[in-house]
């Protein structure tokens, strides 16, 4: 599915691959007449030479954006790994259903954002998550930014105290 994605910026090129050889082929006939070789064949030659260093410079160019996507999309996950991973290591914090999802952009420029989902009951620690969250941000990746999507269920304390 990705090849055929790549492969269609570059079908407009397809015709002038085919160009050249029409060009030659018709001068084939004035060079068996036993005249001098025609200008266009060198033209042709040349235009076959840009096409391939065009199509070149593409692939290498794809291969770069390719690159830089799967650098971003890694250095996302272990950010959002190491910030599960505090949260799960925090006692206070441990049995809450709380999710890190960080989300990166193509571009270098742009932060990362982690977005914090979940419940929890009270708003205290909803705030302590978020400091938490912030503290690791600090530490690991100063230009990522978090977003608070957690939710305060106050009834939520009481199904967590009821045993099973």
């Amino acid at each position: 599915m990705r090849a055929t994605r790549l492969g269609h910026p570059f079908a407009w090129l397809l015709p002038l691959l085919a160009f050249p050889v029409r060009a030659a082929a018709q001068t084939a006939g004035a060079d068996s007449s036993g005249t001098t070789p025609a200008p266009s064949i060198w033209g042709g030659s040349v235009a076959i030479l840009v096409v391939v260093l065009l199509i070149l410079l593409a692939i290498g160019v794809a291969v770069k954006v390719f690159d830089r996507k799967r650098k971003r999309e890694d250095e996302a996950l272990s950010l959002q790994s190491r910030i599960s991973d505090a949260l799960l290591l925090d006692r206070s914090l441990a049995g809450l259903p709380i999710m890190a999802v960080a989300d990166s952009s193509l571009w270098g420029r742009s932060p990362v954002v982690v977005a914090i989902t979940g419940t929890v009951p009270t708003a205290e620690q909803r705030e302590a998550v978020m400091r938490l969250v912030a503290q690791e941000l600090s530490r690991r990746h100063a230009f990522a930014r978090a977003e608070d999507r957690l939710l305060v269920d106050p009834l939520m304390h009481k199904q967590i105290a009821r045993p099973l």
